[in-house]
């Protein structure tokens, strides 16, 4: 094994990139197409085509003259790919986003995603899928011990690949970034190359220079915005999302994806935001109405950077608020951007579903507001889970659950939703605002909570500043139909009913960008 240390260094470090490559290439992705569980499909799928490729193209290539020195210009050539990628990978996913919508407008986000993959990802690791035929051959003397060398390969390459896994996972890219991830290990490439030509004493200018301007790329400051066609406040990468935050107006605003949704809004001297947040401030109208104030205990599922705590304690003072927040970059950009403090709540970095199972505080009101980017998790949708929570909703409590999943396409989440909400609570409402986009629901086990709505809104003054609001809700507020659909943890198709939303909201918001960039364009002009 000694005489075959670099072959068996350059199995081990192939397999490293070929899963760093396909760990960063899910958060290159995440901002244009989500993290769903399709996404990562598309990807891990594409991705061992490539290496089976590899592995047949790499056999052959095997059999050829020299196969050593041809597998570290291979080798060179995927690093140069991969270093390219952060630099203009970006331009390349909105073309292909573009063309997708264009051509495919029933599917742009399986196909789009499908050809990025294969166009970005699949051809490096296609030339490294090549490696272990090649080192098999190129370290086997003899017939006497070609088992025991293609196990040893074999096991190295997977070891690699293992390494490769958790490195960017837990280490790379939460502290370097994706794009310096690729540089990462795209100069690991470019090293194994030099060494190469320097232990084979053959020309080493080309792998010289390629890892040279792989390391110029590493340590340049500025890379490709991931929304290029705009000039954020700050976009960053934390352990779960990717986090765009833009200001306008003296507005700043925080999305996990470059085209759809907004996770939170902050103003200076904020009042409504014409989003779901608003809605769900009428939650404190469906309680009983109080004599006198009493302190109202909240839980807000999905915390972000307290959009809805801030409006609790601006129009409801005696709200008692507690958020639970599974993303601690998305709390640390709520303190820095969104003047996030200790007085607007307690705040939790947790999984919502795994907060519930630690605590067994009561609340008044849960607001469940929990998606990932723009994916809907599905154990946080299932009847199991609203099991799970009644034990920590008051009896007379309300449970608000934003859903910004409008389609025309039936059944919907929300029909799933209203099924599986349905066999565990008695009463489930659902609220359609003609102004905003995204419905709600408000769900209890006190079947009285539309005459407490009633009766507290028949009790509003005609200036109170959600007056209108509530006015111009009143009438999109009804019993949910009766559905017989059910999320449970066993079934819940949650991404596969998200998805076709998807692709609806993504045809339109590619064409506002669009639009926006050209009108840009031709101010530049």
């Amino acid at each position: 094994m000694k005489r075959n240390a670099f072959l068996y260094l350059t199995t081990f470090m192939c397999g490293a990139s070929i899963m760093g490559v396909e760990i960063a290439s899910s958060r290159f992705m995440a901002p244009y197409f989500g993290s769903s569980m399709i996404t990562w499909t598309i990807i891990i799928g594409v991705i061992l085509v490539a290496i089976s490729l590899g592995n047949f193209i790499g056999g052959r290539m095997a059999d050829h003259q020299n196969p050593e020195s041809r597998l570290y210009q291979l080798i060179l050539w995927a690093a140069i790919w991969v270093a390219m990628i952060p630099v203009v990978g970006k331009h390349i996913i909105v073309a292909i986003s573009g063309s997708a919508i264009v051509l495919f407008p029933e599917n742009p986000i399986l196909v789009g995603s499908f050809l990025v993959c294969a166009v970005l990802f699949a051809v490096p690791c296609l030339i490294l899928g090549a490696a272990s035929p090649c080192v098999i051959k190129v370290a086997t003397r003899n017939l006497d011990n070609n088992g025991q060398i293609a196990g040893e390969i074999y096991a190295l390459s997977t070891l690699g690949s293992i390494f490769g896994t958790f490195l960017p996972t837990f280490l790379t890219i939460p502290t370097l970034g994706t794009n310096r991830t690729f540089f990462l290990f795209a100069g690991i490439l470019a090293l194994l190359a030099v060494l190469n030509a320097l232990r084979s004493r053959l020309g080493g200018a080309k792998p010289g220079v390629a890892l040279l301007l792989i390391v110029v790329l590493a340590v340049t400051p500025s890379s490709p915005s991931f929304a290029f066609w705009e000039k954020p406040l700050c976009e960053a990468e934390s352990i779960y999302n990717y986090l765009l935050i833009n200001q306008k107006d003296n507005v700043t605003t925080l999305s996990t994806h470059v085209f759809l949704g907004v996770q939170s809004m902050y103003a200076p001297d904020m009042g409504l935001t014409d989003l779901c947040y608003d809605l769900a401030l009428l939650s404190h109208y469906f309680l009983k109405p109080a004599e006198k104030p009493e302190k109202v205990p909240v839980l807000v599922l999905g915390f972000a950077t307290g959009t809805f705590a801030k409006l609790c304690r601006k129009y409801f003072p005696d709200s008692e608020i507690d958020g639970v927040e599974i993303d601690p970059g998305i709390v640390e950009a709520g303190r820095k951007h969104f003047a996030l403090t200790d007085d607007d709540a307690r705040v939790f970095v947790d999984d919502g579903r795994a907060f519930l199972t630690k605590t067994d505080k009561k609340y008044r009101i849960i607001f469940l507001d929990a998606f990932q980017d723009v994916t809907y998790p599905f154990h946080m949708a299932t009847r199991e889970f609203f099991q799970q929570l009644t034990r920590n909703l008051a009896d007379d409590g309300v449970l608000v659950i934003n859903v910004n999943m409008r389609s025309q396409i039936k059944p919907d989440l929300v029909s799933y939703l209203t099924g599986t909400l349905q066999g565990v609570f008695p009463k489930v409402m659902l609220c359609t605002h003609p102004d905003y986009y995204n419905r709600v629901f408000f769900v209890s086990r006190d079947g009285q909570i539309f005459d407490n709505f009633k009766a507290n809104f028949d009790a509003l003054p005609i200036d109170h500043p959600l007056f209108k609001l509530t006015q111009r809700a009143f009438p999109g507020l009804r019993d949910a139909e009766k559905s017989d659909l059910v999320l449970s943890d066993d079934l819940a198709p949650v991404e596969l009913i998200g998805f076709k939303v998807l692709n609806e909201q993504l045809r339109t918001a590619f064409r506002e960008v669009l639009v926006r960039t050209i009108l840009q364009l031709k101010d530049a002009i």
